[in-house]
């Protein structure tokens, strides 16, 4: 049963990503890479405005019954976002988080509301 939860659960994170990256794509952002997995963390999208590398974070509630999607994001995902930014930034582009142009962005969801974007979320 765990298996199947487990399953479902990553398919509703999949489903939102897409989501997420459809209604940025429509804002004019160009995708680059989704689900990128290290050691110190993961980065769901990273997409690309103008000149700038947008590392999105993409966050679901049912409700905000215990808090929001944005809310969510505690000190620890944020130093794991950063993190996984900068393994990024270095093994694809050979770059930082003090050499690359790039922001944080958030794109929650909250219930069947429209999909709520926060460019410069750690700015």
């Amino acid at each position: 049963m765990a298996l199947f939860k487990t399953l479902t659960k990553r398919s509703q994170g999949a489903n939102f990503e897409q989501q997420a990256r459809a209604f940025l794509e429509k804002q004019g952002l160009k995708f680059v890479a989704a689900n990128q997995t290290f050691k110190c963390g993961e980065l769901d999208l990273i997409m690309q405005q103008g000149e700038t590398v947008v590392f999105i974070e993409v966050r679901q509630r049912k409700s905000s019954r215990f808090g929001s999607a944005v809310e969510s994001i505690d000190y620890r995902k944020q130093q794991k976002w950063l993190d996984a930014a900068n393994m990024w930034l270095f093994t694809k582009r050979n770059q930082s988080l003090d050499t690359a142009n790039c922001r944080f962005d958030v794109v929650a969801f909250e219930g069947n509301d429209p999909p709520l974007w926060i460019p410069n979320f750690l700015g």
